[in-house]
């Protein structure tokens, strides 16, 4: 009986993962599973210029957007917590920024510690 190949198909030409990985943008679109459209739009919303910056950058801009998600939340009082597709789409950023910076253990402990700093550091309005 005569088997056929079982070789893996090349990835189609437009699939992120068949080109290199230059910007926040391009490395988020990288991730499986994606994020459901909802969450996914308001992460790009979080970060807006920011996901054509350089890769390199992602761990920084995502902890910046999340801080910026909860501090229009809880800190400007524009937001409720009832909000919960931004309270989500704060917690994927920090999940990536921490994914991100996962790729350089020796300088994961100070990275998520200057993280866990900053939104030390942030104040909920009226408490």
């Amino acid at each position: 009986m005569h088997r056929r190949s079982s070789s893996v198909p090349s990835p189609r030409p437009d699939d992120v993962r068949a080109r290199a990985l230059t910007t926040v943008g391009d490395w988020l679109a990288s991730r499986t599973p994606p994020p459901p459209e909802l969450l996914r739009s308001r992460i790009e919303q979080a970060l807006g210029t920011s996901l054509d910056r350089d890769v390199a950058d992602t761990e920084r801009v995502c902890v910046e957007a999340a801080e910026g998600v909860l501090s229009r939340l809880f800190v400007d009082g524009e937001g409720e917590r009832r909000e919960a597709v931004d309270l989500l789409a704060a917690d994927a950023l920090v999940t990536y920024a921490l994914e991100f910076a996962a790729d350089a253990p020796e300088s994961f402990g100070d990275i998520a510690t200057r993280a866990i700093d900053r939104f030390g550091q942030l104040h909920v309005a009226g408490a």
